[in-house]
């Protein structure tokens, strides 16, 4: 299904959509009850209440106006699952090799994911190395990258954060407990990094603005100007030491399940 809406920040005349595929475990909760049984051109409003226990913490226990109008409908066509569908992807002989890889993957994620659960819990007991009030000009700081980061995760999920209906002194009141946690945490990466003589290459910086660039389908030097713009590339290469600290940390660690 693919669904208008206005685009932020721009000419309310100006729309720009979106495709939803109905059904899938990304929508928000009850999303797709409020919109099966519209047809093209028809438009609708609702107000979605994020679950307490949502996975995604910046979205719980929020309520989020949505406005929707169909621009169009699609139906997706499942092919056979067999040996045919497997080799037409390109690099599967038959469709055993192509549930091997798609078990590897799942494997790798499931990994992947028990790490970072393992790094965010490390992460929450340096931060009690903290003995003092972490600076509240920082603190201040953090918060307005998570209200920004919150905005722009709206705003892929076709949501005007100005018309979300978002009580932002509320959330931002309800971040305080994380932000000093985060900085706390940053605080103590960054004396580990110094202690360990932790640097970062340029090539390093270079990597990384690489695989942003792929990942949000942009080109590198794109992607570079807008930092050097924003003044971003301190930021990233600050982020990269502390994630090399968090790495020295991370071998020193005993994970008791």
């Amino acid at each position: 299904m693919d669904l208008v809406r206005e685009a932020p920040g721009e000419d309310p005349d100006r729309h720009e959509s979106v495709s939803v595929d109905i059904g899938a475990a990304a929508n928000p909760p009850g999303f797709d009850e409020h919109v099966v049984g519209l047809n093209v051109g028809e438009s609708r409003s609702f107000t979605i209440a994020y679950p307490e226990d949502y996975s995604l913490k910046e979205l719980a226990g929020t309520s989020v106006a949505y406005s929707v109008t169909v621009q169009g409908l699609k139906r997706r066509i499942v092919p056979a699952l067999d040996d045919e569908f497997a080799r037409d992807l390109g690099e599967f002989e038959n469709l055993d090799a192509l549930k091997a890889r798609v078990e590897q993957d799942l494997r790798r994620e499931a990994e992947l994911h028990a790490e970072r659960d393992v790094r965010g819990d490390l992460l929450k007991q340096i931060a009690g190395w903290i003995t003092f009030d972490v600076p509240d000009a920082l603190v201040e700081r953090e918060l307005d990258r998570r209200i920004e980061d919150f905005a722009r995760r709206l705003v892929d999920q076709g949501v005007d954060p100005r018309q979300a209906g978002i009580d932002w002194a509320a959330f931002r009141q309800g971040q305080q407990e994380g932000a000093r946690e985060a900085v706390a945490g940053a605080l103590v990466l960054d004396e580990i990094a110094r202690r360990e003589q932790v640097t970062v290459t340029t090539e390093e910086i270079d990597a990384e603005i690489a695989r942003f660039a792929e990942r949000t389908g942009r080109t590198g030097p794109a992607v570079r100007a807008r930092l050097e713009k924003e003044g971003g590339i301190g930021r990233l290469s600050s982020g990269l030491r502390r994630e090399k600290a968090m790495d020295f940390l991370r071998t020193r660690a005993t994970v008791i399940d």
